[in-house]
């Protein structure tokens, strides 16, 4: 026969169930409150942050990256430096310096090493500006008159433009030359296999209502030479084409001298606006050698290497085309919120990693990421403090192994890995640079 229930053992079990309910209600009303949700929220903030992902409670805008004050200790290889208007080679590892001779009253402008020569784009006294090729031991060699310089394909010579005209002038004596017709209002980018990257039209950058550019202070090159100064009205001295083969004038001595930038407003030709009476349209053309036109994309090309073309549209967003013939459309890349991209750029060798100067209201800065960017958070925002950005800034320059380098408003060099979420100032002994390379 069955034994009848334990009667006095219901309450103990009762008993036991009911703190099991309590505190399963319990924790269901913890969960439930607001606090524990923003709890949460700034955990993941906290996290995200220290693994260089934006705020997930504001709409992302790339990734910052810091410049420390302390110099960075390391070699770097020998740069090329542009410095006050004169050429020096700077040895990062000895921490040697060695002016490099040019031809008298030429002011350097930009300069870079080319298939083991040294070529250099300057302004003459006369406001004019022409190339040379440098060779250690040897005087200067006159590469041509030019608005502007830039490397061929093949890197055995240069493209100078001149009055609607590109040149290709070989850097050895039996190599091919050959011009090139160029459209009205272009500007050459660079060189690929199918012709030259053209350009037409430039995006607009006004600075903030009211704030003006302070002007970049550098000295004269020779002692008793007319110093140039800009006039009250800021840059426009430079030429209204803005390529800065104008003249300066000479700084009236009840004034205290303002040394006008030793780079030009753009490191191209003809920088015609895309808006206004005497706007063109705003696009990247491929020239043939025919001087055929192609069109490419309805934007501002920046920079190009090999099968990459680095455009900016209207809306001063990025993104990457091919010249290759045949209709494609730009692949944009993730455009960052505050951040005005005002250009130059550059691209590295492979094509893979951009590089491009950019300004956060007056704040300069360099924007570094990779050509297949999908998210703002592959992009980095690189500070380069030392004043608001310049009018003329040069393009930021790839070294050999990838990293970028980038003068300043100051003139300090940035050094920076793309993808490092730390850049880093070259040494206190390097003069001011207005455009920097690795030689």
């Amino acid at each position: 026969m069955p034994s009848p229930p334990d009667t006095a053992s219901r309450p103990e079990a009762a008993a036991n169930r009911r703190p099991a309910a309590s505190r399963r209600g319990t924790l269901l009303r913890w969960v439930a409150r607001p606090a524990l949700a923003v709890s949460l929220l700034a955990l993941a903030v906290a996290v995200s942050v220290m693994e260089g992902q934006p705020s997930t409670t504001e709409r992302p805008s790339g990734v910052s990256v810091s410049v420390p004050v302390s110099p960075y200790t390391g070699s770097v290889g020998t740069l090329l430096v542009v410095a006050g208007g004169d050429l020096l080679r700077f040895d990062t590892l000895d921490r040697r310096m060695s002016p490099i001779p040019l031809p008298r009253g030429l002011t350097a402008l930009r300069a870079w090493t080319q298939n083991g020569h040294d070529v250099v784009l300057g302004r003459l006294p006369s406001g004019r500006t022409a190339a040379y090729l440098l060779t250690p031991g040897r005087p200067p060699t006159a590469l041509g008159p030019a608005e502007v310089m830039v490397p061929s394909a093949d890197g055995d010579a240069v493209w100078l433009v001149t009055r609607r005209t590109a040149t290709r002038v070989p850097l050895a004596a039996r190599g091919l030359r050959r011009t090139v017709p160029l459209p009205r209002a272009s500007r050459l980018v660079g060189e690929s296999q199918w012709g030259l990257i053209v350009s037409t039209g430039t995006v607009p950058d006004p600075l903030l209502p009211g704030r003006r550019p302070a002007p970049t202070l550098t000295p004269a090159r020779t002692a008793g030479m007319p110093t140039p100064t800009l006039p009250p009205s800021g840059v426009g001295a430079l030429g209204s084409a803005g390529h800065g083969s104008a003249a300066g004038t000479t700084a009236s001595p009840a004034t205290s001298p303002t040394v006008a930038p030793t780079t030009p407003v753009y490191a191209t030709a003809s920088p015609v606006p895309s808006t206004g009476p005497e706007a063109v349209p705003l696009t990247t053309l491929v020239v043939g050698w025919d001087g055929s036109v192609r069109f490419v994309a309805a934007a501002e090309a920046v920079a190009t290497t090999r099968e990459v073309v680095l455009v900016r549209d209207a809306e001063r967003r990025l993104g990457v085309v091919s010249p290759r013939p045949g209709v494609r459309l730009p692949r944009w890349l993730p455009k960052l919120s505050a951040v005005a991209v005002t250009g130059p750029g550059a691209l590295s060798a492979d094509g893979r990693t951009f590089a491009v100067l950019a300004r956060v209201n007056d704040y300069a800065r360099l924007m570094v990421g990779p050509t297949t960017a999908k998210s703002e958070a592959a992009i980095r925002v690189v500070a380069l403090d030392g004043g608001p950005p310049q009018p003329g800034s040069a393009p930021p320059a790839f070294t050999a192994s990838g990293r970028v380098l980038a003068a300043r408003p100051d003139g300090r060099v940035v050094y920076y890995t793309p993808g490092e979420r730390t850049g880093w100032l070259l040494g206190d002994d390097l003069p001011p640079a207005s455009a920097v390379s690795q030689a």
